[in-house]
């Protein structure tokens, strides 16, 4: 085992787990997670190397609507993120310190 060389400033977790149609939870994040995903991936396929962006399971939140997001290493948890809000998700996550 060794440490990693490659290190992001910043690494987005981004929820699309989604849930049978008949849970109380709605459907979580897997009805709006890809979407979000998606536009992650393109919003920061310049800045690749400085951002990652992970399509993850559930982080715990199960929002209603969007889904949620994680921003490491800031320790930020933002729910009920749509694809609209990713330029404002990146902005936030780049420009925290």
């Amino acid at each position: 085992m060794r440490p990693s060389t490659m290190r992001p400033r910043v690494h987005v977790l981004v929820c699309v787990h989604a849930r049978r149609s008949d849970d109380p939870l709605r459907s979580g994040c897997g009805e709006g997670g890809p979407a979000v995903f998606e536009a992650m991936k393109r919003e920061t396929a310049g800045v690749a190397s400085r951002v990652w962006v992970t399509a993850t399971g559930c982080l715990g939140h199960c929002p209603g609507r969007g889904c949620a997001v994680a921003i490491h290493p800031h320790n930020e948890h933002l729910v009920e993120v749509i694809a609209e809000d990713v330029p404002a998700v990146l902005a936030q996550a780049l420009g925290a310190r």
